[in-house]
């Protein structure tokens, strides 16, 4: 395995002003990503009180559940010591872990945390935020497979309409158990297809929920690592979080005119609405009937959208209060309930959600606290023996394929190739056949039958055969081409699959399959060791 470093982004996006530290961009959040301000961060969070001994206690018992390593529930305890930070991110409970970028962040949370531990001399915590109390099934029950030039989606038929979340929705065994049989009899069988399959089916020998099952996965592929996981969705740490929703619930008007405010403004310098702006949103659900609802603010104070259960500000703070009606998050309150709950020194985020943290600053300031550092997370491509290969070959490089696919790079490979220009001549035989026709009726001269009638239906025969002759010509053109096209074919399914970046489409299974289940266990350590050479949005091509 060998790693490769680079800066792929686009320099007129969001992401790259942000790590580049555009002035324009920082000035929607409270630190940068240097030395001083990490200090700074840590400073303002040993001001701050957090519950620190019943979240190692829910957290322990969670990963406890999950045969977490020894390493992980030795981070657990030393989250209670005052001086601990974390460093956190999140992902919803993606089937069988969901896109590589999943995996990719919590690589990046592990190695920063070690960095940061580091530099500081203090513990750092790494923990991974499970999104179970998100009900869009849309998101979490699909994931893809990719096998030589093919890439296959797998996908578990769900009731699209029932907003369950995630950590309560059961998985259809029998059905779950049929998809991924068929999602490996797609795969090519290697030394480490059966024991793969085989954890998963005795995974599916037992009731389980989507989270379980993403936990289940995620600790299996990190079981060598100290990697925390938490459930959002978990009971015990919605017990802890009770006082925070009562917060936000007092203060709703004050919290989504801070994020109104600030998105108006950061929609009004350019950088577009990366959270609709909705004058009326609560930004939080309540849970009831084992489904999940938006609450609307009212000028009496809260109604369900579109649905008629309302509330007083006090009826609703009550309930919250006394336990009978649970809340949860939206993307709005979300990040600021991490910071009340957690130490958090530093969030790892996708592009996407920094662009979004930058609509959130003055919603922490609502909480007397500033926002955390917010760090892009890694990239990483995953390049297999056979796409090194075929990268020398052609003379491309990962950024090429990431960037402008193959399709030019088959042109110029076809076009080099031809002796003649076929459509040039295929046009001049055209031209010539039709003047033939002319020609032919001329010289028939009057005549006392319909003649235009089998003239043009002779004439359009003959145009059929010439199309027929000419699709020959294309597909023996391409048969010359086929060992071109079947290994660009393979290079795009792997790279760029269905347009997009390998980290944002494909499934880290296939992977395990070619290069065994240890694969994240090895690219970790390897990362680890050249922690040094990995900063903010890092790109890595790694040489399986």
């Amino acid at each position: 395995m060998e790693l490769h470093f680079s800066k792929h982004d686009d320099h007129t996006s969001f992401i790259h002003k942000y790590i580049n530290d555009d002035q324009k961009i920082m000035k929607f959040f409270d630190y940068r990503l240097n030395k001083a301000d990490r200090a700074a961060r840590y400073n303002e969070l040993m001001t701050l009180n957090f519950p620190r001994l019943e979240l190692a206690e829910a957290l322990m018992k969670f990963n406890r559940k999950l045969n977490a390593s020894g390493a992980a529930l030795c981070q657990i305890e030393r989250l209670k010591r005052a001086d601990s930070v974390v460093v956190v991110g999140g992902q919803q409970a993606g089937l069988l872990s969901g896109p590589l970028y999943t995996i990719n962040k919590m690589i990046t949370i592990l190695v920063e945390a070690a960095k940061l531990e580091e530099e500081l001399s203090v513990p750092v915590i790494p923990i991974f935020w499970i999104a179970g109390e998100d009900h869009d099934i849309d998101e979490v029950n699909h994931t893809f497979f990719h096998e030589g030039e093919e890439v296959q989606r797998v996908s578990i038929p769900e009731r699209n309409e029932l907003k369950q979340s995630v950590s309560e929705r059961s998985i259809d065994l029998d059905m779950t158990r049929e998809k991924i049989a068929h999602a490996f009899s797609f795969l090519r069988e290697t030394s480490f297809t059966e024991s793969l399959y085989e954890e998963l089916m005795d995974d599916l020998s037992h009731d389980l929920t989507y989270t379980q099952w993403f936990a289940k996965i995620v600790q299996r592929l990190f079981s060598h690592t100290d990697l925390v996981l938490l459930d959002a969705a978990d009971p015990e740490i919605r017990r802890i979080e009770r006082s925070f929703f009562t917060k936000m619930v007092a203060h709703n008007e004050t919290i989504n005119q801070a994020f109104s405010e600030q998105a108006d403004h950061f929609k009004a310098m350019g950088l577009g609405e990366p959270i609709s702006i909705d004058k009326s949103n609560a930004h939080l659900f309540f849970h009831e009937g084992g489904q999940r609802f938006l609450l609307e603010r009212t000028e009496k104070g809260f109604r369900e959208k579109a649905g008629s259960r309302i509330w007083t500000e006090e009826s609703l703070l009550r309930e919250v209060e006394e336990g009978t009606l649970q809340l949860s998050n939206n993307v709005v309150t979300r990040p600021v309930m991490q910071d009340l709950l957690l130490p958090v020194h530093t969030f790892i985020g996708g592009p996407g959600e920094v662009r979004y943290w930058g609509v959130l600053k003055d919603v922490f300031h609502c909480f007397d606290r500033k926002m955390p550092l917010v760090f892009p997370r890694y990239h990483l491509t995953l390049l297999s023996r056979r796409s090194q290969k075929n990268l020398k070959r052609y003379n491309l490089s990962v950024d090429d394929v990431l960037t402008y696919g193959v399709a030019d790079t088959l042109e110029r490979i076809i076009h080099s190739k031809k002796r003649v220009n076929k459509d040039k001549v295929m046009k001049k035989a055209k031209r010539q056949l039709k003047q033939w026709m002319n020609e032919l009726t001329e010289s028939l001269g009057p005549v006392e039958y319909d003649i235009d009638t089998i003239n043009h239906q002779f004439e359009t025969r003959l145009f059929q055969q010439l199309a027929a002759y000419e699709r020959k010509i294309e597909d023996k053109e391409l048969s010359h081409h086929a060992t071109h096209i079947k290994r660009l074919n393979q290079l795009e399914a792997e790279i760029r699959p269905h347009t997009v970046w390998q980290e944002r489409h494909l499934n880290i299974y296939p992977f395990l399959n070619a290069f065994g289940p240890d694969l994240v266990s090895r690219l970790f350590y390897k990362l680890i060791k050249q922690k040094k050479n990995l900063n903010e949005g890092t790109h890595i091509f790694v040489d399986l």
